[in-house]
This record gives C-alpha cells, structure tokens and sequence, in this order.
C-alpha cells in the first residue's frame, strides 16, 4: 500500500498533565530530503557494529547509516523485478542479508526480496495481481525469519473472496522457494487484513494481528477495509488458527498495529490505533494492551490528547519491564510523542515533535540497543512543513 495519509491535526489540547522525562536527549542523526520524497515511514534497526538500516518508500531505497552519521544506499527499489515502495520493516540473517517486502514487481501485486551486505538484490517471491482475487496480494508491514530457516509474512489482501478484495493470508517461504499459505482469512470471526512482522515463541507457534474483521458490530473507524476492528491471533505448528483477543472498539480498542512484542514469559504487548475511550469521554485515541500466557486481555494504557493520538507499530521494552514506543499524532503540538509505559501503567513523554528539526509524525515503531538508546523515524507533516523530509533519530538516557 501506499504510504499512510495523515490523518486531519487536532488543533485543541486537553487539561492533562503528562509527565517528562528527565536527562533524556534527543539527537537528529541524519535528514532525508522530501525533493526526492525521501521518507521512512518503516521501523529502523540498529546492527551489532552499530548500523543504523532502514527504507525510504516514495524514493524506494534502502538505506544504511554509519555509527558516524553517514548514510549510503544499499539498493533501489523504485520499479522493476525488485518492486517499487518497499512497506514495512527490514529483517537481518546472521550473514548480514536484509529481508523485506515491496510493491509491484514482476506479478504488479508485491515481491519478498533479499538484499546482500554488497547490494545485490534477489526476487524470493512475486505475488500476482490481475482480477483473480484469490491470489494472495500486497505483502504488507515485514517479514520474520523463523526458527526453522523459513521466512514468515503477511499479505494484505487475496485469497478469499468473502471480502471484497480478498480477507488476506499469513505465508510460509522455505530455503528452496516453495510458497505455503498456512491460513487464508474469511474476514468473519478469523478476521481480514492481516500485517507483518510476525513473531513466534520457541515451540514455533505464530502470532500477529489482523487489522479489521472480527467483530462486525463494532463501530466504524478510520479503517481499512471491510468491516470489524481487528484482533489479535496465535497460529500453531499444525497452522490451525486461534483468535486471542477480538476487538469491539471500546475501552479495550481498535485496529491492532503490527509488531506485536513477545516477551520471555509468554505474554504479548502491543497498540491499537484507535478505540480505548477514556472514562464516559468520546476520545478514541489508542491503547496499549498486554495477552498473558494463558489468554488474559488487560488494556494497560488508554491515551489522553496530551501524551499522543495513534500509537503506531510496535512496542519494544528494557529489562526492568518498561514499553517504549510511538504516537502518529498528539502531544503538545498535535504532531507525536515518544513515549514510555512503566509496569504500575505510568506513562511519560520521552519527546513531543516539533515538526522543526527534530521532525513530525513517526508512522513506526522503535528500536532499544543494549545501552538503552531508541531509535526511529519521523516522516515530518507536509500540511506542516513543505521543506523537509522525515528523520532518523536517536534518544539516550
């Protein structure tokens, strides 16, 4: 898909106190440049040697930066066999290839691609488009590469007809580059639209979200597709297919973000993009929420105005238990927040975006090094500032 649309800014502010955090700095490290529609609106991560990677999606590159600051395009992925618009997030095998997902391609419906640490890039899957809609399309959010050795991934729509364009499946790719769909949505109680990265425990269960179906009766968001406000799934070694938690589009929330974080006990973190009303107030602006290991659902944090509106992609945490992660919109200028969730479920800003050098609007998750710094991207807000592209940046504690 195309990159998201900025939503419209709310221009009015609530009567919250948000906490600040202390001794926190946040560094630009590198600014892309919107003449060349430079922008990356994936999540970035950050190599053993210190190495910064990530893509940009309207320029089609991908892209590295050096513990320095520099960067360098490892490859173009602007047309041709490697697709065009690489979506989501990259992935890393122990040889330093890169894995992720595209647009296009030679099938015109997305491709599943490798990148060498040389540049040198390699088709491992061509979805087809045309009018049959039973063929799965439109690789979305990442890939994950599984205890097994095979590639793990989601594509948007295709498949099953009892969507309009198809509900959308999850895909296994093995070494030889043969294809298995181990489940194919029907858009009803199983859900539609589902998006990568997965994750996966040591047994070799899988677990991701659909971002629509589900619950038909939920109210109607800014969504997606079809109807339902998504949920939360498990599939298992035998690919049968658990739904873990359905959303209704109340307190509990609305549109589940990919990324989905497993940690060491079983128990999944993750956000909704909307849903999650606070108290008897009509504001919807997302929720962090927590599945323990045997099927619990506990909303964790519903957001105020103040301290962010559309957490967006993943969550990562420190080993004290804390959640870091994003929010598209809100804060004190309406344009996101960097945030962090302790374990008794206090919330502190890390950073309110200023849409000025620091940039606007991160559309991704972050990434957590082992010394405690974040890294993610902003995109910068066009109806903002028309000058500058998005960012890659850096807080340290």
């Amino acid at each position: 898909m195309k990159a998201l649309t900025l939503i419209a800014i709310f221009l009015f502010a609530f009567a919250v106190i948000v906490p600040l955090a202390q001794a926190q700095t946040f560094t630009p490290l590198f600014q892309f440049d919107t003449l060349d529609q430079a922008f990356s609106e994936g999540s970035i991560f950050r190599d053993a040697a210190g190495n910064l990677y990530g893509t940009t999606t309207e320029a089609g590159s991908v892209f590295k930066i050096d513990r320095n600051g520099n960067e360098s395009i490892l490859g173009l992925i602007n047309g041709g066999e490697l697709g065009i618009f690489p979506t989501g997030s990259l992935t890393q095998d122990a040889a330093g290839n890169l894995y992720g997902v595209a647009e296009g391609g030679a099938g015109g419906a997305g491709v599943l691609y490798k990148l060498s640490p040389k540049g040198k890039g390699t088709v491992l899957f061509a979805f087809q488009g045309g009018l049959d809609n039973t063929d799965p399309k439109e690789p979305a959010g990442g890939v994950l590469l599984g205890n097994n050795g095979n590639i793990f991934g989601a594509a948007l729509v295709g498949n099953n007809l009892a969507c309009k364009l198809g509900c959308g499946s999850i895909f296994s790719l093995d070494a030889t580059g043969n294809m298995q769909f181990l489940h194919e949505f029907a858009g009803g109680a199983d859900g539609s639209n589902p998006a990568g990265p997965l994750v996966q425990d040591a047994a070799g269960n899988l677990y991701g979200v659909a971002k629509s179906g589900g619950d038909h009766s939920c109210p109607a968001f800014f969504l997606f597709r079809g109807k339902g406000c998504g949920l939360v799934f498990k599939i298992d070694t035998h690919n049968v297919l658990t739904v873990l938690h359905t959303f209704t589009g109340g307190k509990d929330g609305a549109v589940p973000q990919e990324g989905l974080l497993l940690d060491a006990a079983g128990n999944l973190f993750g956000t909704t993009f909307k849903g999650g009303k606070l108290k008897d107030t009509k504001l919807n602006n997302g929720t962090v929420y927590k599945i323990s290991r045997d099927g619990t659902y506990t909303v964790l944090h519903r957001f105020a105005l103040a301290e962010g509106q559309n957490p967006n992609g993943g969550l990562v945490s420190d080993p004290d238990g804390n959640l870091y992660g994003t929010t598209q919109l809100g804060g004190d200028q309406a344009l996101g927040t960097v945030f962090k969730l302790s374990p008794d479920g206090t919330l502190t800003v890390l950073h309110n975006f200023q849409g000025l050098e620091d940039g606007a609007s991160p559309l991704a998750g972050l990434f957590r090094d082992s010394n405690g710094h974040l890294y993610g991207t902003t995109v910068k807000n066009s109806l903002i500032q028309l000058t500058q592209g998005g960012n890659v940046f850096e807080i340290t504690p």
